[in-house]
């Protein structure tokens, strides 16, 4: 192997596990077997490079699922990027839809009809044709109704799902059933899956329980890709390596097959700060860098060779909200005691906790500076359909207390809130233990709200199991997450949408609960049929005002986003939104 390199004793027990290859791949490093090149492979126009090398990367989460019909999370989405493909691509730096799987597409006069030409002689990693079959198949799953999944909804209108045909053995024509503005973008989205694999799964019932975390930890060849790499193992708690796909449907100019690098290690630490300290030392390629870390790290860049990137505000939106499902669990309970229920359908009340809510003193405090407060979903950093104008709510603690006595609430005498039938003002706040940015936002809001008189109780669970209260058994009160951001508005409709699965302060509404959520609705499916962009925008600035007034979602800050990345690596290009290394395939090392 001419490629030569360096492993640092952190990844030794990464690099013992490529020890463990199934006999179809190959023994040593930098060994890829040939197979034929797709006939209209895409042709990256990238800087030719050199194939050879690991990229090593930390995770502070691990994916739940391999399944995409089940994948909801962004630490399951970000692996499925790297082994699957749709249709088309967006791509980062040119902001805009490109082929991918399918190499052309036309759009009918009426502009909801798309018929997709595959490229000939792509393959699975496995060996086996992608061919139309594949993409039927996907959408067949999508639309069964035996396998509830979120793509179900967001691949239709108004309930109306889109109809998608074989023309031939590499030709698809979908219809949508309206006006779907984001169509093209959307299909980058949905991943294809492989029907030879999955057929036995979706005709058995037991689709939604394939491709768990235990078969890509068993049995990872099981799992065939069609993107640049392939899953190469898996240790829970541990680390995942991925290894570079040989059928993967990429070239460069000189008509090598994409990518470069072997092995893509990704090493799962949840203490961010032995994450970053990892990267400022030398032992991995790549991380985000926490606000509060950016000047310590900032100085050993020249000692150990990277490169700190200011990239600005992140997209990403911090918020916290409070349970308002009115329903109960099996034995008949409610979900949330109904006097605290009240409270949290009160607009008053979560507007008086917003202002209570000291963000500046966040931005400070836990940012360093190196941020800014957030009044609704979208960041600064999406100008695109960023809407300034919404309502916003500074720290005023004494408008918080008018705003609870106007509800009903009132001091005691030992200085607690409490509601007009003297029931104290307290509940249980969930974050996930992963995140010390949450963490510490939630410890911040605790204390705002304890000089209010308010009691917030902090928990911090393992993602997972805090995923299952949200979204399954819905046994909380109050929740802080986040959402990523940074696309296009229809990317929210499982979130705003009142049917939406993600619309988390009442998940799947039967009917809007609220005039105020009816409207909503009518606003996303106007953005969503529409291709005037001054329409969308205008639709969704609304939608971004009703939020910013109601608050179903208590928006925190935005920290501005740093990445570092060690210098040897060529054919870099940072996105102003998107992963540093979206395009890791083109990526590699002298």
């Amino acid at each position: 192997m001419r490629t030569r390199f360096r492993l640092r004793p952190l990844l030794l027990a990464a690099v013992l596990g490529l020890s463990t290859l199934s006999c179809s791949r190959p023994a040593r490093i930098g060994e890829r077997p040939s197979f034929p090149i797709p006939k209209n492979a895409d042709i990256s126009q990238a800087q030719p490079g050199k194939r050879g090398g690991i990229f090593v990367e930390v995770s502070p989460g691990e994916p739940s699922t391999f399944n995409w019909l089940v994948a909801e999370d962004a630490s399951s989405a970000s692996f499925l990027g790297l082994l699957f493909d749709g249709l088309t691509a967006y791509h980062p730096i040119r902001e805009e839809v490109v082929p991918a799987l399918a190499q052309s597409w036309e759009v009918g006069a009426d502009s909801r009809t798309f018929t997709f030409h595959l490229r000939e002689g792509l393959t699975w990693s496995d060996g086996i044709p992608l061919t139309a079959d594949d993409v039927l198949f996907t959408f067949q799953c999508v639309y069964d109704p035996r396998y509830p999944n979120r793509n179900a909804y967001d691949l239709s209108v108004n309930g109306k799902p889109f109809l998608v045909e074989k023309l031939d053995r590499n030709t698809v024509r979908i219809r949508t059933p309206e006006i779907f503005a984001p169509f093209l973008r959307y299909m980058s989205g949905v991943t294809i899956m492989p029907k030879h694999l999955l057929q036995g799964a979706y005709e058995d019932g037991t689709l939604l329980r394939a491709w768990s975390i235990f078969t890509a930890q068993r049995t990872p060849g099981a799992i065939a890709s069609s993107g640049a790499f392939r899953l190469h193992s898996y240790r829970p708690g541990q680390l995942i390596i991925l290894d570079a796909n040989p059928r993967y449907w990429r070239i460069d100019l000189q008509g090598h097959r994409l990518p470069y690098i072997d092995f893509l290690i990704v090493k799962f630490v949840k203490d961010q700060n032995a994450s970053v300290v990892a990267f400022a030392s030398g032992q991995t390629d790549a991380d985000t860098i926490p606000p509060d870390d950016v000047a310590w790290v900032r100085r050993g860049e020249k000692i150990y060779h990277y490169t700190v990137h200011d990239r600005g505000p992140s997209t990403a939106s911090t918020f916290l909200w409070f349970n308002q499902n009115p329903g109960h669990d099996k034995s008949g309970k409610p979900f949330v005691a109904p006097y605290k229920l009240g409270w949290f359908q009160d607009r008053r009340f979560r507007q008086a906790i917003s202002y209570g809510i000291n963000r500046e003193g966040m931005v400070k405090g836990i940012l360093f500076g190196r941020g800014q407060p957030l009044w609704g979903p979208e960041s600064p950093a999406n100008a695109k359909w960023f809407n300034p104008r919404i309502r916003q709510y500074p720290f005023d603690p004494g408008r918080a207390e008018r705003l609870l006595a106007e509800a009903g609430f009132h001091r005691r005498g030992d200085g607690s809130m409490a509601d007009a039938a003297g029931h104290p003002v307290s509940f249980t706040l969930l974050t996930n233990q992963e995140n010390p940015l949450r963490t510490a936002m939630a410890t911040v809001f605790q204390q705002n709200m304890k000089a209010l008189g308010i009691e917030a109780r902090l928990q911090f669970l393992d993602f997972g199991a805090l995923v299952t209260k949200i979204s399954d058994s819905f046994d909380y009160e109050a929740c802080l997450l986040g959402l990523t951001g940074g696309g296009d508005p229809a990317d929210g409709m499982s979130v705003f949408v009142s049917k939406g699965r993600l619309h988390q302060w009442y998940p799947s509404e039967p009917t809007p609960a609220t005039p105020w959520e009816a409207r909503i609705d009518t606003l996303m499916i106007a953005q969503l049929t529409t291709l005037d962009q001054t329409l969308r925008k205008r639709y969704w600035d609304e939608v971004q005002e009703i939020l910013s007034e109601e608050l179903p979602y208590i928006y925190l800050v935005t920290p501005d986003t740093y990445a570092g990345l060690r210098d040897k690596w060529r054919n870099v290009q940072i996105p102003r939104i998107g992963s540093v290394v979206w395009n890791l395939e083109e990526v590699w090392t002298p």
